[in-house]
């Protein structure tokens, strides 16, 4: 296929506000939990001084549990960001993400279920965490204050997790007392905004294919099997290589905010570099040519707009 060359301005609609407006939803996503950790300052100061230095040089935060005892909670709340960054895209100097609204129903029910997961690990580590506190000065000895120690009803409290929603921005929802031309000079502020954070979220969708399709052609040119028994493989690879392909194939609707065409013939674009399992990539050398080509193609496309 013919590369074209593409910049992050050209692939916006002019009538981008109108078009984010109908499409697309800013998201954030709100996750409170207690850190379990607590800054000494007895400790801190007496290290300070024991070294001459400054009172400001240095700080012990004491840990008050074992990293164990929060760290399901912990792996969930990682996991959850993640898969949040992976189904959204940025927006407006980290003022929330941005995503297709089309696609707001499933990300609710995914995050339902993450909210699930996340409270049942909350409701673990609250039932355990009175002997865990009662186990806490043998621990910590001379660092334990039982004032560091929340209740069990104030820590269940700290725990929340939720998405929430606004509109994306338009010239005609400024309503303010001020003169036409002052408020015209505003709007217009507005839409470059939105024109800016719109190029910036489709340029990261872009980045994206090309980091997948990128890294597979890369490694499947460099992948060079063990000849013969006793042999290392050259340039092994994993299985997340054609997974993150698949994944990717998967959230490029909802990333879609602004119907863009050329991203929605790129779902079928990419399917062929995921339609074989990374085993059969390693023992297929047709194949595994075949699907490099076919990436590096892809690759070719999209970098002249991240250029």
């Amino acid at each position: 296929m013919e590369t074209r060359s593409m910049n992050a301005h050209a692939r916006i609609p002019s009538s981008v506000t109108a078009t984010l407006a109908a499409r697309a939803v800013v998201v954030s996503l709100h996750i409170t939990q207690w850190s379990g950790r607590r800054l000494d300052r007895q400790i801190t100061d007496e290290v300070n001084r024991e070294h001459g230095a400054s009172a400001d040089a240095g700080r012990f935060n004491k840990l008050l549990l074992p990293k164990e005892a929060l760290q399901p909670i912990q792996s969930i709340v990682s996991a959850t960001r993640a898969e949040f960054d992976k189904r959204t895209l940025p927006w407006m100097d980290g003022g929330g993400r941005i995503m297709n609204a089309a696609a707001i129903m499933a990300n609710d029910r995914w995050l339902s279920l993450q909210k699930q997961k996340f409270m049942d690990a909350v409701g673990e580590f609250i039932a355990s965490y009175p002997e865990l506190v009662r186990s806490a000065p043998d621990r910590m000895s001379g660092l334990f204050k039982d004032a560091d120690y929340p209740t069990v009803d104030s820590l269940r409290d700290r725990y929340s997790m939720e998405l929430r929603k606004l509109p994306v921005p338009t010239p005609e929802d400024f309503r303010v007392s001020m003169s036409e031309a002052q408020a015209d000079v505003i709007r217009a502020d507005i839409e470059r905004q939105v024109r800016e954070g719109a190029a910036t979220a489709v340029r990261d969708v872009y980045r994206r294919v090309a980091d997948v399709a990128g890294r597979m052609a890369e490694r499947l040119t460099a992948y060079r099997p063990a000849a013969r028994k006793g042999d290392q493989t050259e340039g092994a690879f994993r299985d997340s290589l054609v997974l993150n392909v698949r994944d990717l194939i998967e959230v490029l609707p909802m990333l879609n905010i602004t119907g863009d065409p050329e991203l929605t013939a790129m779902v079928d674009r990419l399917r062929p570099l995921a339609a074989w399992d990374a085993q059969v990539l390693r023992e297929n050398e047709g194949v595994r040519k075949d699907v490099a080509a076919e990436a590096k193609k892809i690759l070719d496309q999209v970098s002249g707009f991240l250029a």
